[in-house]
């Protein structure tokens, strides 16, 4: 009799699911690794783990008595402004998802997990809760409102077909494999190096970083307890741009002179996300933002980023 969970997760290849996949099978679990390049999978040998191709428009291969699926795979555009990319949004981050998810009850699969963006909320909230107002019109609104309509896609099917799902809004998710774009990555790229870094805004832009490991740790936790509903996946804390330069600077040994600031101090980005349900529920305890650095930076893979 199977004894360990058996995960399925889209988008292996990709930066967080890149992290859960590996987190899982240290816990021993079983997994299921779906992605559109299984060559780009390290590690293929682990026990466990088994790997299948996959891509949004495929139907979702046989994969036994699974317990859950953890739905990474997601199209984000390159141009987040430019509304040509709407379309394929909704199409992969919901109409997609959707079919997956009753794919997923087709085969039995007891649990959905749908990673969303915490970036959903309106600009008004400071610090967001799970039943805040969500109306993504700072940036990024098509990606976004893909991302929200896939969410109510795939809980309305749950509750027609018995699926339990779990929505995880993610705050701004940093740490191994990241991708090599914004803020985050060129501050520490110029700040190893002992470049200049210019802060623009007055250094007043604010948002939630969270580290990629405590992502997995929570959407393992909702595994474990079969936890539906939605949960927001930040660190509680908006951190402003000037406060990631130094934080960063301290991490890599940089002189903090190397921080330039430009233009006037107006606050503006995204706001914290309230992580007492998780924390409540599920035990949800996720590293500050010099914690999450400082583990990234013992890996050794501080300044290494995917293209």
């Amino acid at each position: 009799m199977r004894q360990a969970k058996r995960l399925v997760i889209t988008g292996a290849t990709g930066f967080i699911g890149g992290r859960l996949l590996d987190a899982a099978l240290d816990r021993g679990m079983e997994v299921v690794a779906l992605a559109r390049d299984p060559g780009k999978i390290q590690r293929r040998d682990r026990p466990g783990l088994s790997i299948r191709t996959w891509e949004f428009g495929d139907s979702l291969p046989a994969v036994g008595d699974a317990d859950a699926i953890c739905h990474l795979a997601a199209t984000i555009p390159r141009n987040f402004e430019d509304p040509g990319e709407a379309a394929r949004c909704f199409e992969a981050n919901a109409l997609s998802s959707l079919s997956l998810a009753s794919q997923a009850a087709d085969q039995g699969i007891g649990q959905f997990v749908y990673f969303s963006s915490g970036q959903i909320y309106s600009t008004k909230a400071t610090l967001a809760s799970e039943d805040a107002s969500t109306y993504p019109m700072g940036r990024a609104t098509y990606y976004l409102a893909s991302k929200l309509a896939g969410e109510l896609c795939v809980q309305a099917l749950g509750k027609s077909r018995g699926l339990d799902v779990t929505v995880l809004r993610l705050a701004s998710v940093y740490g191994p494999g990241m991708h090599g774009r914004g803020m985050l990555p060129n501050f520490i790229r110029r700040l190893a190096s002992g470049e200049t870094v210019t802060v623009q805004n007055g250094g007043a832009y604010c948002v939630d970083l969270v580290y990629a490991d405590d992502v997995a740790d929570l959407a393992l936790r909702a595994v474990d307890m079969k936890a539906a509903g939605i949960f927001n996946v930040g660190t509680g804390e908006a951190r402003s741009s000037l406060d990631v330069a130094h934080a960063i600077a301290r991490i890599v040994g940089a002189d903090r002179s190397l921080i330039v600031v430009e233009g006037t101090a107006e606050p503006h980005g995204f706001a914290a996300l309230d992580i007492a349900k998780a924390s409540d529920m599920l035990g949800y305890r996720p590293a500050r933002l010099e914690d999450g650095l400082a583990a990234w930076e013992r890996t050794g893979q501080l300044t290494n980023f995917s293209t």
